[in-house]
């Protein structure tokens, strides 16, 4: 995992460049579940947990592991899920949900005198 550990660095660190260019009022989420030997679960579930925004809520004796990944544009999700995807030890990756939310913008006021 030591190939897995450059590319992660540079996953978060164009997670956080993405972040700040995209649209402040959208918020994304997705789901997957991860298919892993059972002998790797407890420790690919670190490694994904370890990727800003991605939350392991649950995984298997059988070797299967949900998460979700929370960013501000598909396009975020997308790397971090690729990087994660060049793991070796991960048999497959499947996504299982994705929503986006639009923050309305704040309404502007004026004062009246």
């Amino acid at each position: 995992m030591s190939q897995s550990n450059a590319n992660h660095q540079q996953a978060n660190n164009q997670q956080a460049n993405d972040q700040q260019t995209a649209q402040a009022s959208e918020y994304h989420i997705a789901s997957f579940v991860a298919q892993a030997p059972p002998q790797l679960v407890e420790a690919l579930s670190h490694f994904v947990n370890s990727y800003q925004g991605c939350e392991v809520h649950g995984h298997s004796e059988q070797g299967k592991i949900v998460f979700t990944v929370e960013a501000s544009s598909q396009k975020a999700i997308a790397k971090i899920v690729d990087q994660i995807r060049l793991t070796d030890e991960f048999l497959s990756i499947s996504p299982v949900y994705h929503q986006f939310l639009t923050e309305p913008q704040a309404p502007v006021t004026t004062e009246v005198n």
